[in-house]
């Protein structure tokens, strides 16, 4: 049974490590695209094919949260302590995810700021 639980949670820090690795690229692709005002498409499609779609990250985070789930709800307490570090790791990854989810989406949100302002401005230009 412990087997089972260990086996679980390396399936689930697994996913998480992917997801982590994921957003490390979105957010260098964010940060890369914040720095250039003009991006070569064919370099930025080369880099680029190793990163998953929106929904294949979304399946990933279903899977991941389905997984998690399933985990607490077929094992008891006393099962999941035989395996504490590999709790403690997830918690560290879930921590790790939820920052750098944060930080994604506020790399985001700064975009959408700059593509508003720049609409903005050639709104005006276009008047005169």
């Amino acid at each position: 049974m412990t087997n089972n639980v260990k086996t679980s949670l390396e399936k689930i820090n697994k996913l998480s490590r992917l997801l982590m690795s994921q957003l490390d690229v979105r957010i260098e692709n964010t940060e890369r695209d914040n720095s250039q005002k003009t991006i070569n498409i064919a370099s930025s499609e080369n880099s680029d094919d190793d990163q998953y779609t929106d929904q294949q990250l979304a399946k990933l985070v279903t899977e991941r949260h389905a997984l998690i789930n399933q985990l607490f709800e077929t094992y008891t307490q006393d099962q999941l302590s035989i395996e504490l570090p590999l709790i403690n790791e997830l918690v560290s990854l879930d921590n790790q995810l939820t920052s750098k989810s944060q930080h994604n989406k506020k790399a985001l949100a700064a975009n959408i700021l700059k593509l508003k302002k720049s609409k903005k401005v050639s709104k005006l230009y276009q008047r005169y």
